[in-house]
């Protein structure tokens, strides 16, 4: 039945990905690098988007940029949710080999991979973004890892630095590929078995990491963005903050049964060893990639992904036989049939109901149509996670004050700045006029959209559910036209855009 289970999770993941699809806010700026690189033929290392201050572009994204936008102009929409899908069920599917690497008889069940699933954060499930790249070669490398490990498999070692390769021109993440090198040395150190091949894996690993556009600069920005305070981004924040408490209540319940589970387990297996016994049974390695990635989904909730990740990989097999209870045969078939032929539905009406590739509350669509229909120029202020949209619409005619590159183009003190704004700190007013900006969309859950509709230095001209729109009173004309806020004329005209690379100069 194994091949059940296999199309079960494919159906599964396959609906899944395309009935989540809403668009990550940084999703613009990849495809602004990425035609950039089709166009010219070289990776942007300047900033020509913005009118406040930018440093270098150091891009740890670029590739995922390339990719993307290949995707983007030549399948459109759909071919980007078929790749997401695709990725995550090779994800998946890797996951399974791991766990047959331990127990190659172990019978698989698609409820346990349905909870884990849906225990990882919608945010990074429900959208393509260039951290999915970092999931898939961390399990592809705990998968080489523990061939080489449990196998002895040493001669799949060149896999390691030469993924890290193109890893490191993917995403940041590839950080976290270094990391559990880390942990395999001191894990099998421990377990006082032998660890060059690992040092080698590493320092490979290490120099694999030069080969970027950016040289040994690309290295030292990778040591500053790790090191980086991002308080004020929420998939940054604790699991345990007042935002995680609030919209992951699934992983926090997931993680205290994995806490109940692990103590019954504890209590069933070591029943009458003494401690020292215990730890000489206890597999290190196993058991500090569980508590390092555990510490890290805890610390922020961008992380939890890769704790569920190595959770199933290594303790799909003992958890599960806590409370696997043997059904007949002909039931435990009928069983993952059903699943078989619930989810090939799920996946068809996905497919069937597909609309496009962007939801509408996210974004401010009225606001960014009403400047771009009515020609109007000038340096804008929004969200930062609004302003890869903006400017992928806007430019050249606005200019933004910041987007999600934050850490990669601007100076560390600008989100600050763009944080006293939005909550109208004593000293909004002077951030508008250092910068000249002229345009502001001001989002309604903050303090300052009132502000902003009693300053007489502005006008708003439109007003969504959500966002207002304001403009410099200088810019104000009574031949604007009114647009419609309609879902189905932006869904026409989302990828459209006047960025084309020329001579842009900042």
């Amino acid at each position: 039945m194994r091949i059940v289970f296999y199309l079960t999770l494919f159906f599964f993941i396959l609906g899944y990905s395309i009935s989540q699809n809403n668009i990550d806010y940084d999703f613009f700026a990849r495809l602004i690098v990425g035609k950039t690189y089709f166009q010219t033929g070289s990776v942007l290392k300047w900033d020509f988007l913005s009118y406040t201050p930018t440093h270098p572009f150091i891009d740890h994204e670029w590739g995922s940029g390339v990719i993307f936008y290949f995707l983007q102009s030549n399948l459109n929409e759909i071919g980007l949710l078929l790749f997401k899908a695709i990725t995550y069920i090779a994800i998946f599917f890797i996951i399974t080999r791991i766990i047959l690497l331990h127990k190659k008889d172990t019978e698989f069940h698609f409820l346990p991979f349905f909870l884990l699933i849906n225990t990882i954060p919608m945010i990074i499930f429900s959208t393509i973004r260039c951290q999915m790249f970092s999931f898939f070669f961390f399990v592809l490398w705990l998968y080489v890892l523990e061939r080489i490990r449990v196998k002895n498999q040493t001669r799949l070692i060149w896999i390691i630095p030469s993924t890290m390769i193109l890893w490191g021109n993917l995403h940041g993440g590839c950080f976290s590929g270094i990391g559990l090198l880390i942990l395999y040395i001191i894990g099998e150190k421990l377990n006082k078995k032998e660890v060059r091949i690992y040092l080698l894996a590493l320092i490979l690993s290490i120099l694999a990491l030069l080969i970027n556009p950016y040289g040994i600069k690309y290295l030292e920005f990778l040591f500053y963005a790790i090191t980086l305070n991002r308080e004020f981004i929420t998939e940054w924040m604790s699991t345990f903050s007042l935002v995680g408490l609030a919209n992951h209540a699934k992983f926090i319940i997931f993680i205290i049964i994995f806490w109940i589970i692990s103590l019954i387990y504890i209590i069933k297996n070591t029943k009458g060893q003494s401690i020292k016994e215990i730890y000489s049974k206890l597999d290190k390695t196993k058991a500090i990639i569980l508590l390092a990635t555990m510490v890290l989904a805890i610390k922020s909730i961008r992380l939890q992904a890769f704790f569920i990740f190595s959770l199933f990989a290594f303790c799909y097999n003992d958890f599960y036989a806590l409370f696997n209870k043997k059904l007949p045969k002909i039931i435990d078939n009928t069983k993952e049939i059903i699943f078989l032929i619930l989810t090939f539905l799920f996946a068809a009406s996905s497919l069937y109901l597909f609309e496009g590739y962007c939801s509408l509350k996210n974004f401010p669509i009225g606001e960014i149509e009403f400047l771009k229909v009515n020609n109007i120029k000038g340096n804008l202020l929004c969200e930062f996670h609004h302003g890869s949209f903006a400017t992928y619409k806007l430019y050249p005619n606005n200019l933004i004050f910041m987007d999600g590159r934050y850490e990669e183009v601007y100076p560390n003190n600008l989100i600050y700045s763009l944080r006293d704004f939005n909550i109208a700190k004593d000293n909004w007013q002077e951030e508008i006029k250092k910068y000249n900006t002229q345009i502001i969309i001001a989002s309604k859950k903050y303090p300052i959209y009132k502000k902003m509709q009693e300053n007489k230095d502005f006008t708003q001209v439109t007003q969504s559910k959500y966002f207002g729109l304001f403009l410099k009173n200088n810019l104000v004309r009574d031949d604007f036209k009114n647009i419609a806020f309609e879902q189905e004329y932006y869904m026409r005209e989302k990828f459209n855009t006047k960025i084309n690379w020329g001579n842009n100069e900042k």
